[in-house]
């Protein structure tokens, strides 16, 4: 019952939210406080009970894997390590970016913690369900917090053109998941995952699904050369929404790679296994040279986020337990260092109303503390050894 309360205590707190007049501020703010550390500490309970078992760590690449290591399976819900570490993360990444909202903010407080209670409702059954067309229904209605996050509290005035760029490639690329879905259903006539992984598929149907799955969660994720909507809806995002985006959103393509892709379609993964892998580490250098000639830092580390993700997608593809263990290490400490980048950089951003490097020159001298936290965050994003970053990237190169 545990996942039941994890999922519904959300639900309640934002009904809660809603019934609350705007004027009880006060009321709001101690809601949301105790609810969301509940919500912690529930979340990391569930995870602490989903891995009691060790074999579930071993079994989960296996083909079979969500049928072996499911701890709970209640109204097409299941979650195992994986899932439990991406909800655990996303309750972290909520909780931080309320307490670095903005000032600007405060007075539509109310209908932002609306915004984020939803996305946490929605990755909640994004991250726990076993039906294909459920994922779906919760992987389109992901992107819709954020648009409004983005279109209400965005800190430029292109932000309404960073909405329509998001936007058309989100549904743009979802287009191939449905019909992928719906190709499935009328081949096998489940929406099951379980059914999917015992279930033989010839391998013309295969290649169909395979090209459908990854354009996908290859445009979600995002790959080059599918992702000019990440910088520019970085850019005109507040901290918040970019919080959000890189921190967990981004992670639902490299998500549906491991959930369904893989273990689905193991013999096709394998065939175009060497291609995805060599295009990935080719279109990995470019985003970094595209990195080199920024000087917003939203944009660098939104072209950094790019670098990392097509280092967990080549990894996952190789088909090799050690490097998928390395993809999911990599996956979530990303999460962790890409979001606290953003949140630091929003306190630069308040105080000196620019984000171009030429502007922060003498840092350390005007914020010794800040920038003592930015260095520190910044040498565990690209991999320092003794970072978590660097353990998953070290698993992912000579697993």
């Amino acid at each position: 019952m545990n996942l039941i309360q994890t999922i519904i205590r959300p639900i309640i707190t934002l009904c809660i939210l809603i019934l609350i007049p705007n004027y009880k501020k006060i009321t709001i703010e101690t809601i949301r406080k105790l609810s969301t550390i509940f919500i912690l500490f529930q979340t990391i309970y569930l995870h602490i009970e989903t891995t009691e078992n060790i074999k579930q760590i071993i079994l989960l690449f296996t083909r079979n894997s969500t049928i072996n290591i499911t701890t709970l399976k209640i109204h097409h819900l299941c979650i195992d390590t994986l899932s439990t570490a991406l909800m655990l993360l996303t309750t972290l990444l909520i909780l931080t970016s309320i307490l670095i909202r903005k000032k600007t903010i405060y007075h539509t407080h109310k209908r932002l913690y609306i915004c984020l209670f939803i996305t946490m409702i929605i990755l909640f059954l994004t991250f726990s369900t076993s039906r294909l067309i459920i994922f779906y229904i919760m992987f389109e209605s992901s992107i819709i917090p954020l648009i409004i996050i983005i279109a209400l509290w965005g800190s430029r005035k292109e932000k309404i053109r960073a909405t329509y760029y998001f936007l058309l490639y989100t549904i743009i690329g979802s287009l191939p998941l449905f019909i992928t879905i719906l190709r499935i259903h009328h081949t096998l006539y489940t929406f099951n995952t379980t059914t999917l992984y015992n279930t033989h598929i010839n391998t013309s149907t295969q290649i169909k699904l395979f090209i459908g799955l990854f354009l996908a969660f290859a445009i979600k994720t995002p790959l080059i050369p599918w992702h000019r909507w990440l910088p520019l809806a970085h850019v005109e995002a507040p901290a918040i929404g970019s919080v959000l985006l890189a921190g967990i959103l981004l992670k639902l393509g490299t998500y549906g790679f491991i959930r369904f892709t893989i273990p689905t379609l193991t013999q096709i993964s394998k065939y175009f296994r060497p291609i995805i892998i060599t295009i990935r580490i080719l279109r990995i250098w470019l985003a970094r040279i595209n990195r080199l000639r920024q000087n917003d830092i939203k944009r660098i580390i939104a072209y950094s986020s790019i670098a990392h993700m097509g280092m967990i997608t080549a990894a996952c593809f190789s088909l090799n337990p050690i490097r998928k263990t390395g993809a999911i290490i990599l996956m979530l400490s990303h999460g962790l260092t890409s979001s606290a980048l953003f949140a630091l950089m929003s306190y630069l951003y308040e105080r000196h109303k620019s984000r171009l490097i030429k502007n922060f020159q003498g840092l350390r001298q005007t914020t010794p503390i800040l920038s003592t936290l930015i260095i520190i965050t910044a040498l565990a994003h690209i991999r320092t050894p003794g970072s978590i970053n660097f353990i998953g990237e070290y698993l992912c190169l000579v697993g």
